[in-house]
């Protein structure tokens, strides 16, 4: 095993005690132990999210696989591998530690909310709203919203969500309040410096970074926007709503191009011209059936890395299919390509800035002129261009608008009341209007946020060293297969900080993709 055995003497015995109090066995926890059962839990987790998210089960049962697994997400094996942790170190390779500690801890936490956990899964996937006579799946509802001309019909539409969304609330605000609990007994000062500590992240050091961000591109941002709501949408900035956001990126006018039918194909050609060939990478399935409860949201689901990788999309038109898949796309190739000798903390752990950022990759790929031209055979690129350019900046600028947030939710106890907190901070940067209901279901896990802001970043840096290796029709070229290739065979064994050097950069830096942005729609405007 990579890293080599753990050279420690402590051996942690775990007492099983039945309902009736009676001993039902002794169970010792080392830690190659624990990093033998990691895997198996992975694989089985995965599929238990892939069955549920892919339509094929009504509900999701993930509670009796931590309890198989309960000795992976006990105090005591927090106990065992923080020690690990520690006493490693600074040691030529001790990734791998610190990655299971990190594991192990947050696995701790997640097995506390498992059953609230499941009861929100469930609760999205078995509700169904009624709008103006028609009944909807909760989780199409998103595909009904961006697809609905009728800003009153949009409203509608919104509205109805929102009486699920308070339901939801209800079982997520218990799930956060007793993960930030949790927190403290297990001796951080909080949600965010448990966060920071295991993750070795300093999170108000880079809502400094983000908060210049937000600053520098403000103008821009601004001008770009109500220009582009005004045309697509009939409304100013400051008057639009959440719900009218994704209606003004519908881009229907584009849906010639990035026809349904060719999605497949034009990922297939463009890995064809790294001379990666897909159709021999029989480890990656690709799931496209559509199923009434499927999640519209694409997902890769890597149930067993590198043997069994799944990417699921239910395609609905236009360029946002293109977008979801190639996405998911960078990340199923990634993992498709991890080398099977590492040790699973570097196949299933790890920073996923790393795995975010190639799929960011591939997602704006066909941003590129050229490959808008050699793939899709675009004549006119320019407005697609400016198009994707002002949806980039403001995923940007929401998700810097979010790491603010949530460093203010996960640094107090959690109420209702961080609902105008949410909506303020989300307004702020936005410029336009936001519900407060969303306060908790806009928030995914350990500081998951950060991670895509940090994969953005690294991505900028990535794409500018293939172009200056390789040219700008990288995707054209074998020897930046070969490259990308090489970088995917880690894994995620180094962080986003890490892999950056390897590239040729000291550090993460934000300027190679705001400087693109910036570049981009100034020459368009």
């Amino acid at each position: 095993m990579e890293g080599g055995a753990l050279k420690t003497s402590v051996v942690i015995t775990q007492t099983n005690i039945n309902d009736d109090g009676d001993y039902s066995g002794m169970v010792s926890l080392t830690i190659e132990g624990l990093r033998e059962d990691l895997e198996p839990f992975q694989r089985e987790l995965m599929e238990e999210f892939y069955q549920n998210f892919a339509g094929l089960k009504d509900d999701i049962a993930t509670v009796p696989i931590y309890e198989k697994y309960a000795h992976l997400f006990s105090a005591e094996a927090i106990a065992l591998t923080k020690e690990s942790d520690e006493s490693t170190r600074g040691t030529e390779d001790s990734r791998w530690q610190k990655y299971l500690r990190e594991f192990v801890t947050f696995g701790y936490a997640d097995s506390a909310i498992k059953e609230l956990s499941d009861r929100a899964n469930t609760l999205e996937t078995q509700s169904v709203v009624e709008c103006d006579g028609e009944k909807i799946p909760y989780r199409l509802l998103p595909i009904k919203i961006r697809n609905e001309p009728s800003h009153d019909k949009r409203r509608k539409l919104f509205e109805s969500k929102l009486v699920e969304t308070k339901k939801l609330n209800e079982i997520l605000l218990e799930r956060m309040g007793t993960v930030h609990d949790l927190s403290s007994t297990l001796g951080f000062k909080n949600y965010r410096d448990m966060c920071s500590s295991l993750k070795g992240i300093d999170y108000i050091a880079f809502e400094d970074q983000m908060e210049e961000l937000l600053r520098r591109t403000e103008k821009l941002y601004v001008d770009s926007m109500d220009d582009l709501l005004q045309k697509r949408a009939g409304t100013a900035l400051s008057e639009a709503w959440s719900f009218d956001i994704p209606y003004a990126f519908r881009g229907e006018e584009f849906d010639g191009i990035f026809a349904k039918d060719k999605l497949v194909d034009a990922f297939f050609k463009t890995l064809d011209g790294m001379g990666l060939e897909p159709k021999r990478s029989k480890n990656i399935k690709i799931d496209m059936e559509e199923r009434p409860k499927k999640s519209p949201r694409a997902f890769c689901a890597p149930v067993s890395v590198p043997q069994d990788v799944r990417l699921v999309i239910m395609p609905s038109g236009g360029w946002r299919d293109y977008d979801a898949f190639f996405h998911e796309g960078g990340h199923a190739w990634h993992f498709g390509h991890t080398k099977k000798d590492h040790p699973a903390e570097y196949r299933y752990l790890g920073d996923n800035s790393v795995t975010e950022s190639f799929a960011f990759l591939f997602n704006y790929l066909p941003c590129n002129k050229l490959w808008l031209t050699d793939v899709l055979g675009m004549d006119s690129t320019e407005e697609y261009r400016r198009f994707t350019l002002v949806n980039k900046l403001m995923f940007l600028r929401r998700y810097a608008a979010k790491l603010i947030y949530e460093i203010k939710l996960h640094n107090a106890r959690v109420s209702s009341e961080f609902g105008e907190v949410y909506r303020s901070c989300l307004q702020k940067a936005l410029k336009f209007r936001h519900t407060d209901l969303h306060y908790l279901e806009d928030v995914d896990d350990a500081f998951y946020c950060a991670g895509y802001l940090r994969a953005w970043i690294l991505e900028g840096q990535i794409r500018a060293a293939l172009e200056e290796e390789f040219g700008e029709d990288w995707f054209r070229n074998e020897k930046a297969g070969k490259y990308l290739k090489e970088l995917w065979s880690y894994g995620q064994k180094y962080t986003a900080d890490e892999l950056v050097k390897t590239i040729g950069y000291a550090d993460l830096d934000v300027e190679p993709i705001l400087g693109e942005i910036e570049r981009g729609l100034r020459e368009s405007s």
